[in-house]
């Protein structure tokens, strides 16, 4: 399907099979990827429309308040970029990303294939997450930070309560490759998640954390000091 919207301001470039909705902007020089939607409605929005037949996308279009895009983005094909989504300078996503309704995405940050942002998530600048993340309402990752493929985060310790609460893990932290962030813990600035971990409690700034529980192994100057010595052949 190709539909955009007469109140979308288009300064990128367009694959082809598009859906753009209601007010939404695309910054110049940015790519938007076949089969892409930008500016989807949110729940309460649609609800009225579920049932009605036959389905007519001019509707979704009259309800959205669209989506902002920046200079400079690729959103890979199969996007989904909810209304009210803020999106910096210079993103690129891969493939089937999902972006929920007001979640602010930093410039230079990258979006890997499947992630999932579902929800409101804020995302600093120049911030790398990886394949298949899942981030919940409520998430913020601060800038310089690296989520491993597969990690995933929690906004609720005793599921399904009725209250949310969201992680914050702090400017330059890494987490590894399918670890588990159980709220409330927090990710402390510069610390380390390793790979599988599952982290229940805060992790310190400058931290080096492992195991399931997680807990801490060794400090971040420890831990750059060997990976300057792998990048170079080293083990």
């Amino acid at each position: 399907m190709r539909f955009i919207s007469q109140k979308a301001q288009v300064e990128g470039f367009l694959e082809g099979e598009n859906v753009l909705l209601g007010p939404s902007t695309i910054g110049h020089g940015s790519l938007i990827g076949l089969n892409t939607i930008i500016g989807y409605p949110v729940r309460k929005k649609i609800q009225a429309f579920a049932f009605s037949k036959p389905f007519d996308i001019a509707r979704f279009n009259e309800v959205s308040s669209g989506a902002k895009i920046g200079a400079d983005c690729i959103i890979r094909s199969g996007t989904v970029v909810y209304e009210d989504v803020v999106i910096g300078n210079s993103v690129e996503t891969g493939h089937s990303v999902l972006i929920r309704e007001g979640s602010v995405i930093g410039d230079k940050t990258r979006i890997g294939t499947s992630a999932k942002l579902d929800g409101t998530v804020k995302v600093g600048r120049n911030v790398s997450i990886q394949s298949n993340v899942y981030l919940p309402h409520l998430t913020k990752i601060e800038d310089d930070a690296f989520l491993g493929p597969n990690a995933l985060f929690t906004n609720d310790p005793y599921p399904p309560s009725r209250r949310r609460e969201g992680i914050v893990v702090g400017k330059g932290a890494v987490i590894g490759a399918n670890a588990c962030v159980v709220v409330p813990a927090k990710i402390g600035a510069h610390s380390v998640v390793g790979a599988a971990a599952l982290v229940t409690k805060d992790v310190p700034a400058d931290t080096v954390v492992f195991g399931t529980p997680a807990k801490p192994y060794t400090s971040r100057d420890d831990y750059d000091r060997k990976m300057a010595k792998w990048e170079k052949g080293g083990q």
